[in-house]
Parts: C-alpha cells; sequence; structure tokens
C-alpha cells in the first residue's frame, strides 16, 4: 500500500483502452453533435479563466425522471405502483368494482386509466398513498421497488435507466455539479430509491407531494399522508419548485416531453452559458418510439411534441435521438466491444502473473525523489480489514464492471469474516 501522493496517476494495462476510458466521460454516446454539445459546456463552465467559467455552487443541473432517466412506456412506473396498491387495498373498498377509474384498474385495464390522463392518476394516487405515515409510506415503496418488473423485459423497473443518462449525472458530479431529479411523479416515491439508483440524494428530489399533517401518535411524533393534493409538479409548476426548494436557476436541464418545456425555458432563459436538452424517443428496437413528432404514435401521457421539436430547434436545445446518438439504452445491454487487448490480459493473466511473477495491479506515479524517499522511510504497520460482502461482475470496457452478475452480502454468505493483511516491499514505491 502506498500514500496517494500529489502526482499524476497511471494505471495498467497500459492500452489504447485504459487512454480511452480517461479522455471519454460518456462512452455510451456516440460521437457526434450531441455529445459533443454536453462535452463542450461541461468545458466551457468548468475551465478558470474562462468567460462562461461557473462557480461550484452555481452549477446545478435538474432532470425530468420519466422518460428522460427511466423507461416510462408502456405506462410511468408509478402507474404500476398504484395499480397494485388498489389490487392490495380493494378488500377495504367493495365500492371500487363499479367506481372508475378503479374498476377499470381491478381488471387489469391500466390502458383505459391512462386514456383519463393526469386526473384520474393523481385521483389514484390520494386515494392509495394517503391514510399512512410518511415512514410507513416509504417501507411499502422500499418492498415494492425491490421485486416490482417491466412487464415487456422482465427486468427490475430499477434496472430500466438509460446508461448514457446513467453516464452523463455521473460526469456532471465529477465536475461539481448538483444533479436535481424534477420530476411530475411523487416526491417521497422516488426519494425512496432515487440515490441508490441515480447517486441523488432524498434533498434533491423535487416532486409532486400529496399535504402532510404533524401529528401525535402513541406519544410519538409522526407526519400523516392526507388524501390531498399539494403540488402537481409538471410543466409550468417545476420552475416553481425549483425555485421553491433550490433557490437558484439551474444552468442546465434535461427533460423528454412537453412537461417538461417550461424548466428547460427557464434554465435556458438566463444569463450566462446556459443548456437544454431533450430525450427523443426514436428506439422501437431498443426502446419504444412515440412523439407525436416526426409522425410517430403520441403517447397518453409523455408527448414530445412537434412544436417542442421546433421550440428546441430555434432555442438551440439539444436533441438527442435515442437511436443514433446512444450507442447503447440500458445497462444490461451488450455494451460497445471490449479491447482485444483488454481481453487477453484477463483471460491470460493467471497463466502469465502467478507464482513468482505475482503481481495483480501496479500503480505508479510521477513524484519529486524526496517525496518517495519519505515514504519508503515511513514504518508500515500491518492491518486487518472485513470484507462486506463479495461481487462477481460481466466484463466491460477498460477493465470496468459492466454489470453485476450476483453478490453476497454479510447476511447471505453468514457474516463470514476473512482477514488479510497488507505488505510494503516494494523497492521502487509501487503499490501492490
Amino acid at each position: 500500500m502506498k500514500k496517494e501522493s500529489p502526482a499524476e496517476i497511471r494505471s495498467g494495462p497500459q492500452s489504447t483502452a485504459v487512454a480511452a476510458l480517461a479522455t471519454d466521460p460518456l462512452p455510451s454516446w456516440n460521437d457526434g453533435p450531441a455529445k459533443q454539445s454536453i462535452l463542450s459546456f461541461v468545458e466551457t463552465v468548468t475551465q478558470e479563466g474562462s468567460p462562461s467559467f461557473v462557480p461550484v455552487s452555481e452549477r446545478i443541473a435538474t432532470f425530468d425522471n420519466d422518460g428522460t432517466l427511466w423507461c416510462e412506456q408502456p405506462a410511468p412506473v408509478q402507474a404500476y405502483f398504484a395499480l397494485d396498491r388498489v389490487k392490495a387495498l380493494a378488500s377495504q373498498h367493495p365500492e371500487w368494482k363499479t367506481q372508475e377509474p378503479f374498476a377499470s384498474l381491478l381488471q387489469g385495464d391500466l390502458g383505459a386509466t391512462l386514456a383519463g390522463g393526469d386526473q384520474e392518476l393523481l385521483e389514484i394516487v390520494m386515494a392509495t398513498h394517503a391514510g399512512m405515515t410518511t415512514a410507513e409510506f416509504g417501507r411499502i415503496v422500499e418492498e415494492w421497488i425491490a421485486t416490482a418488473r417491466h412487464p415487456a423485459t422482465g427486468r427490475l423497473f430499477t434496472e430500466m435507466t438509460y446508461a448514457p443518462m446513467l453516464e452523463l449525472l455521473a460526469f456532471l458530479r465529477a465536475n461539481g455539479f448538483r444533479n436535481y431529479i424534477v420530476t411530475g411523479g411523487g416526491i417521497e416515491f422516488v426519494r425512496q430509491w432515487g440515490e441508490r439508483v441515480y447517486g441523488v440524494t432524498p434533498e434533491q428530489v423535487i416532486g409532486s407531494s400529496i399535504k402532510t399533517k404533524f401529528e401525535l401518535r402513541d406519544g410519538k411524533p409522526v407526519l400523516m399522508r392526507l388524501p390531498h393534493l399539494n403540488f402537481n409538479n409538471d410543466k409550468a409548476g417545476k420552475p416553481v419548485t425549483i425555485h421553491q426548494h433550490v433557490g437558484r436557476a439551474p444552468i442546465a436541464a434535461f427533460g423528454n416531453s412537453e412537461g417538461d418545456r417550461q424548466m428547460l425555458e427557464y434554465t435556458t432563459g438566463g444569463d450566462g452559458a446556459r443548456f437544454g436538452l431533450l430525450v427523443l424517443h426514436d428506439d422501437a428496437t431498443r426502446e419504444y418510439a412515440y412523439g407525436p413528432v416526426l409522425g410517430m404514435p403520441r403517447p397518453p401521457i409523455g408527448a414530445f411534441t412537434q412544436a417542442l421539436y421546433e421550440q428546441a430547434q430555434g432555442a438551440g436545445w439539444t436533441i438527442v435521438s435515442m437511436k443514433n446518438d446512444w450507442k447503447q439504452v440500458f445497462p444490461f445491454e451488450p455494451g460497445p466491444v471490449i479491447d482485444p487487448l483488454l481481453i487477453d490480459y484477463v483471460s491470460t493473466f493467471v497463466q502469465k502473473s502467478a507464482g513468482e511473477h505475482f503481481s495483480p495491479h501496479v500503480t505508479t506515479g510521477i513524484a519529486p525523489r524526496d517525496y518517495l524517499d519519505m515514504m519508503l522511510a515511513e514504518p508500515f504497520e500491518s492491518f486487518t480489514f472485513s470484507p462486506a460482502g463479495a461481487a462477481v461482475y460481466q466484463l466491460g470496457q477498460f477493465g470496468t464492471a459492466a454489470r453485476r452478475l450476483h453478490d453476497w452480502g454479510p447476511e447471505r454468505s453468514g457474516g463470514a469474516v476473512s482477514e488479510r493483511h497488507a505488505r510494503h516491499d516494494s523497492p521502487n514505491g509501487a503499490s501492490q
């Protein structure tokens, strides 16, 4: 083990793949105007001395969720959650058998409910998401999202996220941006899993909400969820809640539909460098194709209209074609072809590196000689550590983990703990 030095660090194997990793933060994006617009904007606002430099405190980015960060077809994910809640509560509400929109849902006709638009969905949400504490609701969401699957792919809904957008979130975060989810979905629904899936903390989620009431239950303070709408966070409502929650206008906004238009207008209408982006769902093979822009079908919820398309072009917003601009849509899809040098390195590692040549990883750096001498002179005490779990990943490009195949947490491994000792015996300051 070695202390980190103020040096430039490089890791092996040294191949063109490793070099590419350092220069391409968006590997799931095809090279083209869309990708370049993102890279150029981030470089412009983060480069000190640039006329468009933006301090870290002002680097705010806002993202719609449904259709922007994850799949919203054939219905928004929270609609499936509401459907399951109707089924779970049906025995307490015999009137729902004949009362719409509940009757259609109990018959499995989600399409009829969606055809009723936002109002019917809100009615269902208020009937099924209220009458409990915020903590109780949180537990229900956690249990549901852990097992609920997309009806077409069979994948967990949390796997139906867009790989290019996950990369974009990480890229912005690495460059000092605070990412906010600004969704028409329920704020407390998204807060339960947003940090785990997107790296967005609960306080950085802004969404629609129902009213809550403080009360004492058995002497303990709780917040009760009431069957009354507090705020519908859609369209013109999004700039309002951004102002209320954040207190700063974003400098970058990302959406996919008419529901995001005002958020992009609010963001790009300010002074200085600003960025707006819309995801166009035009890939019927890998996801869905819907508009009605460019003659594609109009969905009940989440429409990308021709008027929005023309406004985006006039305003200079980036329009991302899912079909043409994304190499990969979902994280579970096969990614780009892996560098043959990397495949050879991994496949022959044991044969070439075992025994006396054992050297699983070497990290080298460039540092002043006096720093290295000081580091080598310092005593190094052995230590023990305990793994929290283990996992097997499919190899991805550049030696990264493409996707998790299986994992064993402490609860599944019987709490077994293994100990390893680290030694510092390299004569040249390299870490092993």
